[in-house]
C-alpha cells in the first residue's frame, strides 16, 4: 500500500471539481436548483478548506510544521472555550487553558509516534469509559479536562506527530477520503434526508445522507483505490468506510463538547464553515485513526 502524495493531492482537487460539477449541474433542474443553490456557498468555503490543507501538506516541511502549529494553538484555544464556557470563564481563563492543551499536543508530537501509540490509545479508552460512566460531573473541571483529553487532545496529539514525522501522505488520505465522505453526505442528505440520525447531537446529519456519504465512500475507494493504495477493492473499500466512521465520531464528539457548554458553534473563522475544530473534527479522528494503523500494520 504505498501512497504517493502528489497523486493524492491531485485527487483532492479532481475531487473538489467533481463537487462543483455535481453542484453546479443540478441548478437546471427547479426540484434540486434550492438545494444547490444552497450548498454553492460551502461549497466555496470547501474550496479555501481543500487548497490549504492539500498545499501544507503537499508542500511539507516548515510549512507544514507552522501549520500543524497553528493548528493546535487555534484549536486548543476553541475547545477550551467552549468546555469552560458553562463555568463562566472569561478570556484569561480560556487562554491559558488553550495554550496547556497546544503545549499538551505539540510536547507529544516530539516524541516517536510508535511510542504514543499505545498509551495515548489506553488514555483514550480511560477518558471514554470516564466520560461514558458520568465519573466525574461533565460540568465540572476535572470533567471538562476529560472530555478535551478524550477529543480533541489525544487524537490531535496523535495528528501532528504523523505530520511532523514524514506521514503527511497518511493525513493527506484521510482528508480525500472525509472530504468524499462529507461532501457526498452533504448533498445526500439535502436531496434526500428525511431522519434525524443524531437528533441531539447533529440535528443536520440524516441517515439518507449518511448512507449516501458511505456508499459513495467505498465506490470511491474502489475505483482510485488501486490508484492511491495499491490494495485490492475489498480492502479499499473496507478502508474507507472505518475511516468515515471515524469521521463521524470526531464529529459528534466535538458536537458533544458544544451541546454539554450551551453553546452552538465555536468560534468561527471561515463563513458558512465555523471554527477550525468544525472544520478539522472529522479529519483530526480519521487521520489519527489512519496513521495509527499505518504505523501497526508496518506500511508507514
Amino acid at each position: 500500500m504505498a501512497l504517493d502524495i502528489d497523486t493524492i493531492a491531485l485527487t483532492c482537487l479532481v475531487l473538489l471539481g467533481v463537487g462543483y460539477v455535481a453542484v453546479l449541474g443540478l441548478l437546471p433542474f427547479r426540484r434540486y436548483a434550492p438545494a444547490a443553490k444552497e450548498t454553492l456557498p460551502i461549497l466555496h468555503a470547501e474550496a479555501v478548506i481543500v487548497i490549504a490543507a492539500v498545499g501544507a501538506v503537499w508542500v511539507g516541511g516548515w510549512v507544514l510544521t507552522l501549520c500543524l502549529i497553528a493548528l493546535t494553538l487555534r484549536i486548543g484555544f476553541e475547545a477550551a472555550f467552549v468546555a469552560l464556557a458553562r463555568r463562566g470563564a472569561r478570556l484569561r481563563v480560556v487562554l491559558p487553558a488553550g495554550a496547556a492543551l497546544a503545549a499538551a499536543v505539540l510536547l507529544g508530537a516530539t516524541q516517536p509516534l510508535e511510542a504514543l501509540i499505545w498509551p495515548s490509545l489506553a488514555a483514550l479508552a480511560l477518558c471514554g469509559l470516564l466520560v461514558w460512566l458520568r465519573i466525574p460531573n461533565p460540568i465540572s473541571y476535572l470533567g471538562v479536562s476529560l472530555l478535551l483529553a478524550a477529543f480533541p487532545g489525544i487524537p490531535l496529539m496523535i495528528f501532528v506527530a504523523a505530520g511532523n514525522q514524514d506521514l503527511g501522505v497518511w493525513l493527506l488520505a484521510a482528508f480525500f477520503l472525509v472530504e468524499t465522505f462529507d461532501s457526498y453526505a452533504l448533498l445526500g442528505g439535502k436531496l434526500f434526508g428525511r431522519t434525524k440520525a443524531f437528533p441531539l447531537l447533529s440535528p443536520r446529519k440524516t441517515v439518507e445522507g449518511l448512507a449516501a456519504g458511505a456508499v459513495m465512500l467505498m465506490l470511491t475507494a474502489a475505483l482510485v483505490g488501486k490508484l492511491l493504495f495499491d490494495a485490492p477493492v475489498p480492502a479499499s473499500a473496507g478502508l474507507a468506510l472505518c475511516v468515515g466512521v471515524l469521521a463521524v465520531a470526531g464529529d459528534l464528539a466535538a458536537s458533544r463538547l458544544k451541546r454539554l457548554s450551551g453553546i452552538k458553534d465555536y468560534p468561527p473563522v471561515i463563513r458558512n464553515q465555523g471554527g477550525l475544530l468544525d472544520i478539522t473534527d472529522a479529519w483530526i479522528a480519521a487521520g489519527a485513526g489512519l496513521a495509527v494503523f499505518a504505523v501497526l500494520s508496518g506500511l508507514a
